[in-house]
Parts: structure tokens; C-alpha cells; sequence
């Protein structure tokens, strides 16, 4: 009798430690989680890129290199410090452990902000400061100078496109200020006969369009839509006539005109480049043309 008593004693005394340790364990998993959703986000303010490193050291392995307005999640502090010298001037912070969509490491927070960050495209004309507003591009450069060149280049990001965004108007000094929108779309056509195939993509410049004015100095860069893109396809056909006659014959080329969705085979349409020009006419009515040019990559 006394043993079966000890020995209930004892199931009751595994009973408790077993509800004791799952006590523990639920107060754990709620501790974790709090800490998870207790990080701040941060955004990154260096218009170069961030690099975030294995370590917090700058000679640790890079694991990636964040973009300009790319936005972390800060998990910890350290209690490294560290002072940059970014031309001329001292930019002084630690190191902090992040996490992004693929990595987790060690950024310097010197060139972190805790507001979101537009990603902001600055171009320098004589007497006219340019920002694009919101566009992620491929190589982090973000600022351009077209006091001398015509031209100014932008890599756009895959991810993104020079599409539906607001182009403003910084510290004008010009009398008039018109801005125009262009694409530069390649055309391809395939068939089951091989003679009648034009895998070389054929480019077309479409015309020049005005942008849209929201504000006294601010404009929307043009989206091209389906109506756009079935008037190339009209054109692309018309300026290959000669070409798709020749190795098709006149029923393919009217084929050709008939299609309505451009996923359709045979035809392959996409947008190589789109331009920005700006018409700056000064006080004594002198003009000059400056082009920016977005480059879409491929697959895009």
C-alpha cells in the first residue's frame, strides 16, 4: 500500500515537472516572438549601396549590397563603432545586425534612416535641378550631371520601370521647360516555315509624345497600354512589309496586321529603351535639347 501510494506520488511529481516545463517552453516561444516583431525597420540612405557584411567588421565577407530606399529590418545593436569619411565629411555610427529578404549580417547605420526613402534620380541641367521620383535602377547611380553631356543615361532595375512616374521641377530658371516621352520597341516574327522568320529583333522608335502636367512643376512620365503597343505592331508590319512579302507572301502580312493579342504567335514585341527630352528655352528664347535615356533590361 505504501508503495503504490510512492508511486503515485512520483506520476504526479512527473506530471508537474512535464506542465512546468511546457510552462516554461510557451514563455520562451512568446519571449521569441516578441523579439521578432519588436525589430524596427530601417531604410538604407546611401544612394551608392550598403554593404552588408558577415561580421560587424569592414573587412568581413560581403554578402550582398543593399540599394539605395532598401528597406531591413534591424534585430540587434553592437557596441562597434565606427567613423566613415564620406567626401570630407565624418559620418559617424555602429554596427547593427539586419535581416533582408535573403541574408541576415551586419550593416553600418551611419548610412541608415528611419523613414522610408523615395528612390530619388537627380539630374543637373545649367539652370534647372531634375528629380525622378521612385525609380530602383540596376547600377545605384543616382545622381547625373547634363551641364555638358546631352545625354544621361539610367539602368533600370528589372524590377522596375521609367513607367508612370513623377519627373519634378527643382530651382527652374528657365522660361519654358516642355518634356517628351519615346520608346524604342524591337519586332520579331516566327513561323513554321523557316524561310519565313525574322528572329533578328528589328527596332522602331515610336514618336514623340508630351507628358502629362499634374503640377506647375511637376509631370507623370506616359505608360504605354495595349492600344499603344497594337499601333506598333501596325507599324513594325507596315516598315516590314517588304521583308515579310518577300519571304512570307501578302496573306501572312495581313496575318500579321490581324492579331490583337500581342502573346499570340507568331509575333514578339518588347521595349528596348525609353527617352525624356526636355526642351529648355532660356529668358533670351535660346533652346536646348537634353535626353535622358532609360535602358530596360531584358526580361524585364
Amino acid at each position: 500500500m505504501n508503495f503504490s501510494k510512492k508511486n503515485h506520488e512520483h506520476v504526479n511529481n512527473k506530471s508537474t515537472v512535464s506542465n512546468f516545463s511546457k510552462m516554461i517552453l510557451a514563455i520562451a516561444l512568446v519571449f521569441n516572438i516578441s523579439i521578432l516583431t519588436a525589430q524596427e525597420n530601417a531604410y538604407v540612405a546611401a544612394e551608392s549601396g550598403l554593404s552588408l557584411r558577415e561580421q560587424p567588421d569592414i573587412g568581413a565577407k560581403m554578402l550582398s549590397k543593399l540599394a539605395y530606399g532598401e528597406a531591413i529590418g534591424v534585430l540587434e545593436e553592437t557596441d562597434k563603432k565606427l567613423v566613415i569619411l564620406d567626401a570630407g565629411k565624418k559620418i559617424s555610427g555602429k554596427w547593427v545586425k539586419v535581416e533582408t529578404r535573403t541574408h541576415i549580417g551586419y550593416v553600418f547605420d551611419g548610412y541608415l534612416s528611419p523613414d522610408k526613402i523615395a528612390r530619388t534620380i537627380r539630374v543637373k541641367f545649367d539652370n534647372l535641378n531634375v528629380e525622378l521620383k521612385n525609380i530602383a535602377t540596376s547600377d545605384y547611380k543616382r545622381n547625373h550631371d547634363l551641364k555638358e553631356d546631352d545625354v544621361a543615361y539610367v539602368n533600370v532595375d528589372k524590377s522596375d520601370s521609367p513607367e508612370g512616374k513623377e519627373i519634378v521641377l527643382v530651382d527652374n530658371d528657365y522660361k519654358h521647360v516642355s518634356l517628351f516621352q519615346r520608346y524604342e520597341n524591337s519586332f520579331s516574327f516566327m513561323s513554321g516555315d523557316s524561310k519565313c522568320n525574322n528572329n533578328e529583333w528589328t527596332q522602331f522608335d515610336t514618336e514623340w509624345k508630351p507628358l502629362k502636367q499634374i503640377k506647375s512643376n511637376t509631370f507623370q512620365t506616359l505608360t504605354y497600354t495595349d492600344e499603344d503597343w497594337k499601333t506598333f505592331i501596325d507599324m513594325a508590319a507596315t516598315n516590314l512589309k517588304e521583308d515579310v512579302v518577300d519571304k512570307c507572301g501578302e496573306d501572312w502580312l495581313e496575318y500579321i496586321k490581324s492579331i490583337e493579342n500581342l502573346k499570340d504567335f507568331p509575333v514578339s514585341v518588347t521595349k528596348n529603351r525609353v527617352f525624356i527630352k526636355f526642351i529648355l528655352t532660356d529668358f533670351e528664347d535660346n533652346i536646348t535639347e537634353k535626353i535622358i535615356e532609360f535602358e530596360i533590361q531584358k526580361g524585364s
